[in-house]
């Protein structure tokens, strides 16, 4: 049986489903902050405010999500990957209170990660 799902039914599940897991932020003090899953869990999402650097005083929100939140949503969901990244960016609107677009979102960095372990060379 095939079903249609419109978009707004979709992101209601999509946030459901990301409502879902314990998410921790840090750092919002100075407006900037880092979601990770569970108190000590990977870093998931950054919240930044990044200055332009050709326009003096102008500044862009930017979420940078994990790879991995995305691949997720979109095996749960049959979702395409831009499709998926702005059901994310919806939820992550609602929860803390942006307003962000696709336009604003940007790929985390794989070894941008708080969890990198790097080891001696003469290790193996």
């Amino acid at each position: 049986m095939k079903y249609i799902i419109t978009e707004n039914r979709i992101n209601e599940l999509v946030s459901k489903y990301l409502d879902s897991t314990d998410w921790w932020s840090w750092d919002e003090g100075d407006g900037e902050f880092n979601v990770t899953d569970g108190y000590e869990g990977k870093t998931k999402f950054r919240f930044r405010i990044v200055s332009s650097s050709t326009v003096p005083d102008l500044s862009f929100d930017t979420i940078y999500i994990n790879d991995s939140v995305v691949t997720q949503i979109m095996n749960l969901f049959g979702m395409e990957s831009n499709d998926a990244a702005k059901s994310i960016i919806n939820w992550f609107n609602e929860k803390y209170n942006k307003n962000l677009t696709i336009e604003d979102f940007e790929w985390m960095d794989q070894y941008d990660d708080d969890d990198t372990v790097y080891q001696d060379e003469d290790e193996h």
